[in-house]
């Protein structure tokens, strides 16, 4: 076994990114991906050695079927700092305050929810008469740019829950297009996207069941490098194994309950509208993409946490709940005693989720801060008000500091006319090194920068 990068052993020229190789014991190859060290770092902590700058990450952070928009913007004409306070909606955020900038008062200029809502919040255009997209999304967008390059993975596509409604609509079924008829669809299964990650074909047995862990192929050179390094690289480098094995962990726990005649979450199954949106598979979704990151394997990535128009069910959240969130409640909402509650209740979940992913990325040390302060990140979902369709006060986070380009901590409050959603698409394209004057077209067209959420 040796390391793939022979620059990671040398603290004269020590590389962004290294690999250890090996196999495991049923002759399958394994490339670990290692964190980035502080050996590659000049003595701030906050560019490389060689002078190069830390990278920008870019992601996108999907839900489908809305808000209840008065629950979800906060309250009073914008401000930062303590300025400004989380709405209800928001609130499970709290400890990830610093880093968002929430932006009340945009319109998604397509008409429609769901097939409309997503193509505008993610292409700034309308859908073309086929369904899909018309122009590419704004995380291929800006991963043919500067930010996707130099990595082994331009971008990477994730999703939860799968629960959909039937049609042939591909912006029904992904968020992310490279433009007309060039669908990435997101990947579902944990075990594929853990397989993909760490160069294999497929997740051998002996990982599968958790009975060994890829570390074991690794073992001899993993402890060699550990010896080689300072004291604060053989913290990150512990923390990463003991991740790894953890997510090991509870991916067997999820292959186990399969075996014993459970399916498992995220199997290979038909998608069906009573499909749950699990907390144990997203957790485990955002240790993955926290550690694609982490080891730059990639620099962009989106998330479907659940897809537009999505028939998902949230049956933890009590009896209410044994039906279609969006069929059954979102669509009723006014024909149920408690409906608006439950629709907020719903995006509450949302937002909790949103939060285990950001606890992820937080726990990242980078050097000079955490994963937070490298990435930009759109947080939207395919339309506003869920139950009429419309789509004025669309949800807009943007999340994190993007190597100091956002202030963070930030409510653009609304204004007196809606803006055009579009902007926050072109802000995020510039800061992703788009070379654009404009994003989108005919309606949706926008030269205009959101400058109130800019450093």
């Amino acid at each position: 076994m040796r390391a793939h990068d022979k620059t990671i052993k040398s603290s004269k020229a020590p590389s962004r990114r290294g690999f250890l190789k090996g196999l495991l014991a049923g002759g399958a190859a394994v490339s670990l991906p290692l964190p980035r060290l502080a050996m590659a770092m000049n003595g701030n902590g906050d560019g490389f050695l060689d002078g190069r700058p830390l990278p920008r990450r870019f992601g996108v952070w999907f839900f489908g079927n809305g808000i209840n928009p008065t629950s979800w913007h906060p309250a009073g004409p914008g401000g930062s700092g303590s300025d400004w306070a989380l709405s209800p909606s928001l609130a499970p955020l709290g400890a990830h305050k610093g880093y968002l900038s929430v932006l009340s008062g945009y319109q998604n200029m397509v008409d429609g929810a769901h097939v409309g809502g997503c193509a505008g919040a993610m292409t700034a255009a309308h859908p073309h008469e086929r369904g899909g997209a018309a122009l590419p999304s704004i995380d291929q967008l800006v991963a043919a740019g500067p930010v996707g390059r130099g990595t082994p993975m331009r971008s990477i596509e994730v999703g939860l829950s799968k629960a959909t409604p039937a049609g042939p609509q591909p912006l029904l079924h992904a968020i992310s297009h490279q433009g007309p008829s060039a669908v990435n669809y997101p990947e579902y299964d944990p075990q594929r996207l853990y397989a993909r990650l760490f160069g294999l074909s497929a997740v051998p047995e002996e990982v599968r069941l958790s009975r060994r862990s890829v570390l074991d192929a690794v073992l001899g050179d993993f402890g060699k490098l550990q010896r080689t390094v300072g004291a604060g690289d053989r913290r990150r480098l512990e923390a990463h194994a003991d991740g790894i094995r953890d997510l090991e962990r509870r991916l067997g726990e999820m292959v186990q309950g399969l075996c014993g005649g459970v399916q498992a979450p995220g199997a290979d199954v038909r998608a069906d509208d009573r499909e749950e949106a699990p907390a144990g598979l997203h957790d485990a979704m955002s240790r993955m993409m926290a550690m694609a990151l982490a080891c730059d394997l990639t620099n962009v990535f989106s998330y479907v946490f659940t897809l537009p128009a999505a028939h998902v069910y949230y049956r933890h959240l009590g009896p209410d709940f044994e039906r279609s969130y969006h069929e059954d409640i979102v669509h009723l909402v006014d024909a149920l005693p408690n409906g608006y509650d439950m629709v907020t209740q719903g995006v509450v979940y949302t937002m909790e989720s949103l939060a285990v992913t950001l606890d992820h990325f937080a726990a990242v040390d980078t050097g000079a801060g955490n994963l937070l302060d490298e990435l930009a990140m759109l947080v939207t979902s395919d339309t506003s008000y869920g139950w009429t369709h419309e789509n004025h006060d669309y949800p807009a986070l943007v999340v994190g500091k993007a190597c100091g380009a956002l202030r963070g901590d930030v409510h653009v409050g609304a204004a007196p006319q809606q803006r055009n959603f579009s902007d926050i698409l072109l802000t995020l394209a510039r800061m992703g090194g788009v070379q654009a004057d404009s994003i989108g077209m005919n309606e949706t067209l926008s030269s205009t920068v959101v400058r109130d959420i800019l450093a």
